[in-house]
């Protein structure tokens, strides 16, 4: 189970006592469970630079049975106006959740937005910092608060892992390995249901020269637009560009005449009722795009989920590779129970 600390309001600094207030909580993707023990949470008021020391520390305790939890942190002096982020992580460190295939964190830091005397009000994005290895650090941005839409989900966080270990293999033989690991002109890459977009933006991240595209309900859109605006790709041949897509609609036609390599679908299939008209625009763009691989990550969450692999089968799809990336959970762990996973699967049309 993969927990995520979350602020629940946006951070504010009281400018008469220098004092950094906030309410946060420690839950699954869905919001449906607390942290079931005790923790202890260390609270860091930091800057951008990561050279700088930390400001501020403090611990406070999340105790077992809590639904949050309030922050007090401080004191800024009036004369300081550099600007401020409340962090707040299992350890005592600035530094990124690394994220790797066999090592899934299992709780998530949170950095809130910036305030500072001047503005003390702390932005309303959460930034998460994660790294897949010894490589550069990311970020990937959430709204404050608990709309599930608007956040990052655990096997959006596990395919991330699986794809940065797929693109290290010195001689791919599997066909999403050849894919990915193509060194001039990258692969076309449609995502459905991209929320905040971590997915998508990995796969650019990994193959500077594909050209992907984010698409989800327009609800999602300005999260997903912002992580966009914020990315950093190594390459100017390839592109990013983001879109709504319904799958209610028929297939825009900048969809429909695309001829996509990879479709990435990404934790959708938790609401069964979704299922059939997912499939249906799954379907749609892989008879646009034969040769299109279908990447599906996925934490089944309920039995009703099953519908979508006879869905798949009914309308053509084979699955060419599957893999199992286990997620964390000590209590579980501890006393020898089998841990949930996310899987990925990768179908072909037959």
């Amino acid at each position: 189970m993969v927990y995520y600390i979350r602020f629940l309001k946006c951070p504010k600094l009281d400018v008469k006592t220098g004092l950094t207030r906030a309410l946060v909580t420690i839950t699954t993707d869905l919001g449906d469970a607390f942290y079931p023990g005790d923790l202890t949470l260390h609270a860091m008021l930091v800057t951008d630079y990561r050279e700088e020391p930390i400001t501020e520390w403090r611990t406070v305790q999340w105790i077992k049975g809590m639904r949050s939890v309030s922050i007090e942190i401080g004191a800024l002096r009036n004369c300081d106006s550099k600007l401020r982020r409340l962090l707040l992580n299992t350890q005592r460190t600035q530094a990124a959740d690394t994220v790797l295939e066999k090592h899934i964190p299992e709780i998530f830091s949170a950095r809130s937005g910036t305030f500072s005397m001047d503005r003390p009000l702390a932005g309303d994005k959460i930034e998460r910092r994660y790294k897949t290895g010894e490589d550069d650090e990311r970020s990937v941005y959430e709204e404050t608060g608990e709309s599930i839409a608007r956040h990052v989900w655990d096997a959006g966080i596990a395919l991330v892992a699986f794809l940065s270990n797929v693109t290290r293999q010195p001689f791919p033989k599997a066909p999403l390995a050849m894919i990915l690991t193509r060194t001039t002109h990258g692969p076309k890459v449609l995502e459905l249901g991209s929320g905040c977009g971590i997915v998508g933006l990995e796969i650019a991240r990994l193959c500077p020269t594909s050209d992907v595209l984010l698409t989800d309900l327009p609800e999602a859109m300005a999260i997903m637009e912002y992580n966009v605006s914020e990315v950093k790709v190594s390459s100017t041949t390839g592109k990013i560009t983001t879109a709504i897509l319904d799958w209610n609609d028929a297939l825009p036609a900048m969809i429909r005449q695309t001829q996509y390599n990879l479709v990435i679908v990404s934790d959708c299939t938790y609401n069964s009722d979704n299922i059939p008209a997912l499939v249906k625009t799954l379907a749609a763009v892989v008879n646009k795009s034969p040769a299109a691989l279908v990447v599906v990550s996925m934490k089944v969450r309920h039995d009703s989920e099953a519908i979508f692999f006879e869905l798949m089968a009914e309308a053509g799809f084979v699955t060419v590779e599957d893999y199992a990336i286990s997620l964390p959970d000590q209590q579980r762990g501890h006393i020898g129970q089998e841990l949930d996973a996310v899987n990925v699967f990768v179908f072909r049309k037959d």
